[in-house]
């Protein structure tokens, strides 16, 4: 039995070698959460250790890693740190039982090294297999005295007859309810034992597809497209992320299943040279950045590939580099001007020094303008919360012409309000700030982007569950071309964009996402030097 539970600790190490490394592909790039959601209900374990011996993640003991003793001397992951892998048998005095312990150093990106760790019950396994050992050597001993008596008292055909009896009884799972004559104490005991040993494989069986479902479940949940081929590029295996990039239909060969000539240089590189390639492409019919991972499993001689949209990564490091772009740019003319005439101040005739206090006062203005914007865009993306509540018009009348007074003042703008509700007092049940905010940006834009006196007509209308509102002003509007782009963030019309106008290009965006918030749509309608017409809808 030694050598046999030597034997099966090579297997054990295999094995857990092989989840190591699996697990080591299916981790990258994921945090903790993601590591629970995977591996939280799969039978075996996985622990994530520091270079110090911190456990950093344990999927027995999600949470409690804190509580748990420092790893760092311990035999299998002091054996990884130094060698690249380690593997040791021994006593658990947590779970109190033998355990068998695999490490596998992994390295990240910025040259990070942890060990990934896989555990399996040694016991519980070493037990199967002695029982497993025991139950097969007692069959056999049973069924070659089964096989001399028989030989040597029956007839073969009365033999066979009864063996086909055992072998129906087997296929339908019924029981064989009477077994001839006394003479046949031993058919019955062998057939107990078949039968015993019958349940016993069934029993493996359904345990084995436990695994495997669980398995599969784990693979079909994560957000990146994972497939497992042989060296002949047949699919093997392939989760259901990502299928818009695969032909619908059975597996096949991935150079008949993947659409796009893009991915399949990448694979066929990774499949051509065996060695462990990532590589970031852009699918142009698709829009789409994707990372294409090829990894080469030389102890299976397969090959994992994983397929991850990074799309929206990208595209939030577009928006970062604009903004940080815009608020440099935005803030460096009002802020040079006001250095400037600050120091120009000191010196200057009486007779210029309120001229030059007007333009600071301007461009103080105008910061603060790009702050609100900034505060109301941030204030949007932090809270999704609506505030509904009865408010008569004439408080948001008051509250944005407070806001834009010194606006209308200056550029001489008569507002307009045209109202149709069905409160005698015009209440309206809406959320104050947001309707304000709308409200502000889009009658502030047809003061600003204005070449004559500006001319801005508020007209709501009360339908059944929601209001009509329309902002129409007399401005220098812009081309149809441009209406898809107008609610981007950052976005400019060149031709509006004038010396004396500062903004962020965020102004027609906070409308858009504010009234996305409060239920409603937007639509515009615009000629250039003909004015525009901004129409929306809020829910009560």
């Amino acid at each position: 039995m030694g050598k046999i539970s030597e034997l099966y600790g090579d297997a054990a190490k295999r094995t857990l070698k092989e989840d190591a490394l699996m697990v080591k592909e299916l981790t990258n790039g994921y945090t903790k959460s993601n590591f629970q959601d995977m591996f939280g209900n799969v039978k075996k374990r996985f622990t994530l250790i520091d270079a110090q011996g911190n456990i950093l993640y344990d999927s027995e003991r999600y949470t409690k890693e804190d509580e748990m003793a420092n790893h760092r001397n311990r035999e299998e992951v002091k054996e990884a740190f130094e060698t690249g892998e380690g593997f040791a048998i021994r006593k658990s005095k947590t779970l109190r039982q033998n355990m068998a312990y695999y490490g596998l150093l992994n390295e990240n990106s910025e040259g990070e090294k942890t060990v990934i760790r896989t555990s399996i019950s040694y016991d519980e396994e070493i037990k199967d297999l002695r029982t497993l050992l025991v139950t097969q050597i007692f069959f056999f001993i049973i069924l070659n005295i089964a096989i001399y008596i028989c030989y040597k008292n029956y007839l073969k055909r009365d033999l066979f007859k009864k063996i086909e009896s055992m072998r129906e009884a087997l296929e339908s799972g019924d029981e064989i309810k009477t077994i001839y004559a006394k003479g046949d104490v031993w058919l019955v005991k062998f057939w107990k034992v078949v039968r015993d040993w019958q349940k016993e494989n069934l029993k493996n069986i359904r345990k084995l597809n436990e695994e495997k479902t669980r398995l599969k479940r784990v693979i079909s949940a994560v957000d990146l497209s994972i497939i497992l081929a042989d060296e002949e590029s047949k699919i093997i295996m392939k989760n259901n992320a990502l299928g818009y990039l695969y032909v619908n239909g059975k597996l096949d060969s991935i150079y008949k299943k993947v659409k796009y000539i893009e991915i399949l240089n990448v694979i066929n590189k990774g499949m051509k040279t065996k060695e462990n390639i990532k590589e970031e492409i852009f699918i142009s019919k698709l829009k789409k950045y994707l990372l294409v991972t090829v990894k080469y499993l030389e102890f299976k001689k397969e090959f994992l590939i994983t397929i991850k949209d990074i799309t929206r990564s990208r595209e939030l490091g577009e928006i970062q580099k604009n903004f940080i772009a815009n608020v440099s740019h935005e803030l460096k003319t009002p802020l040079t001007n006001i250095k400037g005439y600050l120091i120009a101040l000191e010196d200057a005739p009486q007779e210029l020094q309120k001229n030059f206090l007007d333009i600071i006062r301007s461009n103080v203005e105008k910061l603060e303008n790009i702050t609100m914007d900034f505060l109301n865009i941030s204030k949007i993306e932090s809270s999704k919360i609506i505030n509904l509540a009865p408010v008569p018009f004439e408080r948001v009348k008051d509250e944005v012409e407070k806001i834009l007074n010194g606006k209308v003042k200056k550029s001489g703008a008569v507002i307009e309000y045209n109202l149709d509700l069905k409160d005698e007092n015009n209440y309206m049940n809406i959320d104050f700030e947001k309707t304000v905010t709308v409200l502000k940006n889009l009658i502030e834009n047809g003061i600003i982007y204005n070449n004559k006196v500006p001319h801005i007509t508020v007209s709501i209308k009360e339908e059944d569950d929601r209001y009509r509102v329309s902002v129409k002003d007399n401005g220098i509007g812009f081309p149809e071309q441009e209406k898809d782009n107008i609610f981007e963030r950052f976005y400019r019309i060149d031709k509006a964009r004038t010396s004396n106008v500062a903004g962020t290009g965020l102004g027609l965006s906070i409308v858009k996402e504010t009234v996305d918030i409060c239920g409603g749509k937007i639509e515009v309608f615009s000629s250039e030097n003909e004015g525009s017409e901004f129409i929306f809808t809020l829910l009560k």
